[in-house]
């Protein structure tokens, strides 16, 4: 900013102004105020000389009169001195008449002068007041001047204060850099210590199941060398598939067996291939692993590695690996040994679907609440594909015969279907309701979704049409994870309420077939027995149910 320069003395502004408005006012009528002077002193002399003229033309006529009356005595002498006189006083007159004509001109002239003075007063009187206005807006822009330098030097003193606050936040800020820097390192060296911990604890939870392996192994030899050593009978069976499970057409009526599965909510559930084995994952962050024998449940397993709760559980066709999604932005792969092979990590969400591609442990799909899906490959262990998707994925499967085609469920109400050879959707399906779930039929033609508009659709995947829609008068879906599943032969559908019942369609033809009742919160997920018609379904309050025929 400029240095101030001093400011000029009142008196000399004064003087200044009063001189400005001298020759705005005074100069213009300099020579006309001159002209009328001239005028006014040449009608004054002009006005004594007709004076004097009139007195000597009363002396001469007086003069005249006392010739007359004393004429006579006077003689011829005098009559001369009279005609001289009369011709002088002719004159006068004749001086007098033009005295009078230029009086009168002068006098006209003077009625001009003063008509031409009226307007150039008029002017005069509207220069001043327009000079008043000029003045008047002079002091208020003088006014806003003075004004405009007090907010100037406020303004001043502000920057001044914003560049003393700017240094010292700035020396904080370095002090600040500093300390991140420093922190930095330590989160660094304690995360290097936290992954050496979690491998030691890894390696330790792989000991203690190896252990535990080899002590059933040893129990199991024993009991081999037992049951070898007595006498078995061998009684032949009319009907050898005369077994405690429901006939492979039918669906399931009442509750077998239930049981506390986890120690908080229980969010997904799974059948293995054979029928045998189910996997439960809750909000303990654990998946357990159940064997159904007799129409009873016993624990078989608990896979741990997890630092949040368990959303999807998936099992391969030869049931020699689990996968699990987690909130924790990763899933797991486990070995059928326990042991935790495989750590996903890449999401920024929550993962809340994750599938075996083809049922086979060589490629894993997940889904997560980051819009993105992604393909990883366990035998790079390294993720090969990231399909953006817009929305968050709830859940999702895999088609095809070369499983090549993923069918994924989305937050905006979306079910859309990749091919992993493209990074576009093929195609998608709007519903009425946020998609919680997808299932698809054995022979890939038949596409179930769940949806928070507690409705579930049945989608012919050739046509891309809805064909029929699965619904109760009771059923809610209680939340964007609930699991909706199609039996092993697709006629029937399973589906979990909030009010804790679970709700079995016909798929054929829409017909609600049954509603089995037994959990007393909301029902989050439910899965068929691939070799017969037996059900399990998990809630909210860590209970799991078994359903079958008795």
């Amino acid at each position: 900013m400029e240095a101030s320069r001093p400011k000029p003395n009142f008196k000399d502004t004064i003087l200044h102004e009063l001189k400005r408005r001298h020759d705005c006012e005074v100069r213009p009528w300099e020579g006309l105020i001159r002209s009328h002077n001239r005028l006014l002193e040449l009608n004054d002399n002009l006005k004594s000389n007709n004076i004097q003229l009139t007195l000597e033309l009363d002396k001469l006529r007086a003069e005249n009169e006392n010739l007359k009356i004393h004429g006579e005595t006077s003689g011829s002498s005098k009559s001369d001195k009279v005609s001289a006189l009369e011709q002088k006083v002719f004159k006068l007159q004749e001086e007098l008449t033009e005295l009078h004509r230029r009086k009168g001109e002068n006098s006209e002239l003077i009625i001009q002068l003063n008509s031409a003075l009226k307007l150039k007063e008029n002017e005069l009187s509207e220069a001043r007041m327009k000079i008043s206005e000029f003045e008047s807006y002079q002091r208020a822009l003088l006014t806003e001047k003075s004004n405009l330098e007090k907010t100037i030097l406020g303004l001043e003193e502000q920057i001044q204060t914003i560049r003393d606050e700017h240094t010292s936040l700035q020396l904080m800020y370095n002090a600040l850099e500093q300390d991140n820097r420093k922190i930095n390192i330590e989160y660094q060296e304690l995360l290097n210590r936290w992954l050496k911990y979690k491998a030691v604890q890894a390696d330790l939870v792989n000991m203690q199941n190896d252990a535990e392996i080899k002590q059933k192994q040893l129990q199991m030899q024993n009991l081999l060398q037992q049951a070898a050593e007595q006498a078995v009978d061998v009684v032949e069976v009319d009907n050898p598939r005369s077994f405690p499970f429901l006939p492979f057409d039918g669906y399931p009526t009442k509750c077998v067996y239930k049981w506390d599965a986890h120690e908080g909510e229980v969010n997904a559930v799974k059948f293995g291939p054979t029928g045998i084995l189910v996997a439960t994952g809750g909000s303990d962050r654990k998946i357990k692993l159940w064997n159904i024998v007799n129409n009873t449940c016993e624990e078989a397993g608990v896979l741990t590695g997890c630092n949040a709760a368990v959303m999807s559980i998936d099992i391969d066709n030869d049931e020699r690996h689990i996968v699990g999604g987690c909130n924790d932005f990763a899933c797991r792969v486990w070995s059928s040994d326990r042991r935790l092979r495989h750590s996903l990590t890449g999401h920024s969400g929550k993962v809340l679907a994750a599938r075996f591609v083809g049922g086979e442990a060589t490629k894993v799909v997940s889904g997560s609440h980051d819009r993105t899906l992604k393909v990883w490959d366990l035998i790079s262990k390294a993720c090969i594909k990231t399909i953006f998707a817009g929305s968050s994925c709830n859940d999702l499967v895999t088609a095809g015969s070369m499983q090549t085609t993923i069918i994924s469920g989305h937050f905006d109400k979306r079910i859309r279907f990749w091919d992993t050879r493209a990074d576009t959707p093929t195609n998608e399906i709007l519903l009425q309701g946020k998609i919680t779930s997808v299932d698809i039929a054995r022979d890939d033609t038949l596409l179930l979704a769940c949806s928070r508009d507690d409705t579930i659709k049945l989608i012919d995947i050739r046509r891309n049409l809805v064909v029929s829609t699965l619904c109760a008068e009771s059923f809610r879906t209680a939340f964007d994870w609930t699991r909706a599943a199609f039996s092993p032969n697709g006629r029937f559908v399973a589906a979990g309420s909030q009010d804790g019942a679970v709700y079995v369609w016909n798929a054929l033809n829409a017909k609600l077939e049954t509603i089995l009742k037994e959990h007393s919160q909301s029902v989050s997920a439910c899965t068929w027995n691939r070799q017969n018609m037996m059900l399990v379904s998990v809630d909210r309050s860590k209970r799991a149910v078994l359903w079958g025929d008795g």
